[in-house]
Formats: C-alpha cells, sequence, structure tokens
C-alpha cells in the first residue's frame, strides 16, 4: 500500500450504525463491523452522513418504498444533510486525498444504488419488498440520497464509483462476494489481486 495514496470514502450512516436502519433491512452489526475493520486496516478515512430517514422521521418509523420519499420536503432535508459532509470531502480531495467511493444500502429508498420494481400495499403505494420477478425492462432508479449525491458529483465533473452493501444477503452470497470485489477494486487499484 502507497503511502501517497490518501484516501478517504462517503458512507451511509447506517453501515457505521446499523440501529439507524428500518427493521426489515436488519442490523447486521458483525457485517458494519467487517467493512469498519476493512476500511481502518487500509487506512480509508470514513465520512458518514446523517440517516435522512432516522432524522426525518426517528426510529420508530414504518418501512416505506422510496415512492414516500420522493416529495420536496424530504429532498430539500436530504440536501440539508449532506452539506457538512459534502464540504468535508471537497476538503479532502483539495488536500490530496482521493475519494475511493460511495457506499450505500441495498433495497434502501434513500441511500440504495439500483431501487428497482417493488410490491405495492393495499394503498397502492409502493412497499419496501422488491418483487418476485422483476422484469428486466422495469426502470431502476437510485435511492432519494444515492441519487441527490449522484447529482452534486455530476455537477462537479467527478466520476464516484457508487456502490451498495447488500446486508440481507448471506456471507457466503454471489452478491455479497461482488460487493467485496468491487469495493476491494476502488480501494486497493493496484493490488494485482483484484484488478479486473
Amino acid at each position: 500500500m502507497s503511502k501517497k495514496d490518501k484516501k478517504i470514502i462517503l458512507v451511509a450512516q447506517c453501515l457505521v450504525n446499523p440501529y439507524c436502519r428500518v427493521h426489515v433491512l436488519g442490523q447486521n452489526f458483525p457485517l458494519s463491523h467487517e467493512l469498519m475493520d476493512y476500511l481502518m486496516k487500509l487506512r480509508v478515512g470514513i465520512i458518514q452522513y446523517p440517516c435522512p430517514e432516522t432524522t426525518a422521521m426517528g426510529l420508530q418509523r414504518n418501512p416505506q418504498g422510496r415512492q414516500q420519499y420522493d416529495n420536496i420536503f424530504f429532498r430539500s432535508h436530504c440536501k440539508e444533510l449532506l452539506e457538512t459532509p459534502f464540504l468535508m470531502v471537497e476538503e479532502f480531495l483539495k488536500n490530496g486525498y482521493r475519494l475511493a467511493g460511495y457506499i450505500g444500502l441495498r433495497n434502501s429508498p434513500t441511500c440504495g444504488i439500483n431501487w428497482g420494481k417493488h410490491k405495492v400495499n393495499k394503498y397502492n403505494t409502493e412497499s419496501p419488498i422488491p418483487v418476485d420477478k422483476p422484469d428486466p425492462e422495469d426502470p431502476v432508479l437510485m435511492g432519494i440520497m444515492a441519487e441527490i449525491l449522484s447529482e452534486k458529483f455530476h455537477a462537479l465533473n467527478m466520476d464516484v464509483p457508487f456502490l451498495e452493501l447488500p446486508v440481507q444477503q448471506p456471507a457466503d452470497s454471489e452478491e455479497r462476494a461482488r460487493f467485496w470485489l468491487q469495493l476491494k477494486q476502488q480501494v486497493e487499484p493496484n493490488n494485482p489481486e483484484y484488478m479486473s
């Protein structure tokens, strides 16, 4: 590992504090521990932003789909929460650090990267439960916070890798292995073991 490769990474808060996560996504402290241990071992500075769902609706909120969060008020709330963390990212970049990426949470309506079609409830509003067999033609959107981050990076002409941690998949799953490979490729780009 080169000392010159000073790295930071931006993460959703529930990856550091699983208590923020809505109950249907589970808390999975061992996975957070594994992620933080890996990042700390490789001297990656971690910047997290406050959980927009917790700060808007508290810990006792009901699980919801992206549709319910996609409104002017919640988007404004997300933008406010990102102000200081984004300034921190810019300050680190200005001082020679490399932004290795952003890590969101699989199936999160706010911090997920690939929000596909979800089941609807009896009120015809989107639920947090994905459909069993999605149609490949169905649109895939980012979570609200991830989308706002993407827009911010795009406005600054920054190409930042977006990864999503599959917290509900088993440790030995293909999805989890793919996440770890993608993360290691971003954090350790010169390691021949992870080059594609």
